[in-house]
């Protein structure tokens, strides 16, 4: 296997897998918070979506996000410059939508993760994604994706495991790719 298919493989997974869990949620299951000051799966959902298509659309040669192109900071009702993913402070000012606008935009930004990767060839991933930080390469990044992508979905099937004593993983945990 290639490591452009084992990256693009490793992030199908991930999508597959955080999709999985968040089957079946309600709308109370979404906003619910295992602390006060926790995060709740809606915002989690939209964090890691969020960071996943700033950098895809980053990636892909700077190209507007689809939060500002396909219009979703109206669907979510917030303005283009809503909080940004990784504001801590600011997850109290966001309104979590239901939660099939937030299925929703995570799938758009799975497909076009998917687009991406499957225009990407072995020899970019060595190049800076910006000239002034040559460490910063779009192998890193897509690296930084997978494992931020897994530290979420942990996060969410934690959740998800203190609200019903009888949900599970999805089977095997790692959901293979049809």
């Amino acid at each position: 296997m290639n490591t452009v298919k084992f990256i693009s493989d490793c992030l199908e997974q991930v999508q597959l897998r955080l999709l999985s869990t968040c089957e079946g949620l309600t709308q109370e299951q979404v906003l619910w918070r295992p602390a006060p000051y926790a995060n709740n799966i809606g915002f989690i959902l939209w964090h890691v979506t969020r960071a996943e298509d700033n950098l895809v659309s980053r990636l892909a040669g700077g190209s507007p996000a689809l939060w500002v192109a396909d219009g979703w900071h109206r669907k979510f009702d917030q303005p283009v410059d809503a909080p940004d993913p990784g504001d801590r402070m600011g997850l109290r000012a966001l309104p979590i939508p239901n939660v099939t606008v937030l299925l929703d935009y995570a799938h758009a930004a799975g497909e076009q993760t998917r687009r991406f990767m499957g225009g990407l060839t072995a020899d970019r991933l060595d190049q800076a994604i910006e000239q002034s930080q040559p460490e910063r390469t779009v192998a890193g990044s897509l690296r930084h994706l997978i494992t931020h992508k897994n530290n979420h979905h942990g996060q969410v099937d934690y959740i998800r495991g203190l609200q019903d004593q009888t949900w599970d993983l999805p089977p095997g945990t790692g959901a293979v790719l049809p």
